[in-house]
């Protein structure tokens, strides 16, 4: 997997956004009201998810873009999506410490092993970059670090749920439908609620998504991707 470092350094700095409050008013009639003005939508593991949390703050500006029909579907989608992740991080982190799944010493080497193996084949970075070379690996072994997690989840819920896996261009593994029963067992022993009948049925619209990731693997090839982790067929 070669992985250009600009990008690597643009997804590593990116940050999720809030939207002002009359943005989310302007195309939301319903939801609880927080003291502090913000509108509830969930309770995910006792925490609160409120309207606000998952609205982009460019959102004013698509506003204006967009006719008021098509920039409704847009804001509702990309809520709903938002909202899902949200969720779906909650109920990862809990996955991850009840399987056990992380990452040994001796895979954290070969990792290392796999970097350095890919630098020596990469070209210099152009002159004025401002990181060292040691940076460079340490961002190259967090993120490949970071796929093998991400692919150590995806092959443990494919095994239990089986279902669509995806993967995308800069190295995501995504059990699309492991995680989403995963959710859905979560949502019925009431770890999450709802509060905004309008967010809930965007959050259910996200789970039937058929466009996931860049890269579907089926049969065979899965099966042969799923057996060994990503770093050792660089």
């Amino acid at each position: 997997m070669r992985i250009w470092l600009g990008v690597l350094i643009v997804v590593f700095a990116s940050v999720h956004v809030w939207a002002d409050d009359d943005v989310a008013a302007a195309v939301d009639p319903g939801g609880g009201k927080a003291g502090d003005g913000r509108t509830l939508i969930a309770t995910v593991f006792d925490e609160p998810l409120y309207l606000e949390q998952v609205t982009p703050a460019s959102a004013e500006v698509k506003r204006k873009e967009l006719p008021r029909g098509e920039f409704d579907q847009w804001l509702r989608k990309y809520r709903g999506r938002r909202t899902y992740e949200s969720v779906w991080h909650a109920v990862l982190r809990r996955y991850v410490e009840r399987e056990k799944i992380g990452v040994s010493e001796e895979e954290m080497a070969g990792i290392a092993k796999s970097v350095e193996r890919r630098l020596k084949s990469m070209p210099e970075l152009p002159k004025g970059t401002t990181l060292t070379p040691e940076q460079r690996k340490g961002v190259m072994v967090a993120w490949t670090r970071a796929s093998l997690m991400d692919w150590k989840v995806c092959r443990s819920l494919y095994e239990k749920h089986g279902g669509r896996v995806g993967i995308g261009s800069l190295g995501a593994w995504t059990a699309f439908d492991g995680q989403n029963a995963l959710i859905r067992e979560h949502y019925e022993a009431g770890d999450f609620t709802f509060h905004h009948a309008e967010m809930e049925e965007a959050f259910w619209q996200h789970t039937k998504i058929t466009n996931f990731a860049d890269a579907y693997p089926k049969g065979e090839r899965l099966k042969r991707l799923l057996a060994t982790p990503p770093y050792l067929r660089d």
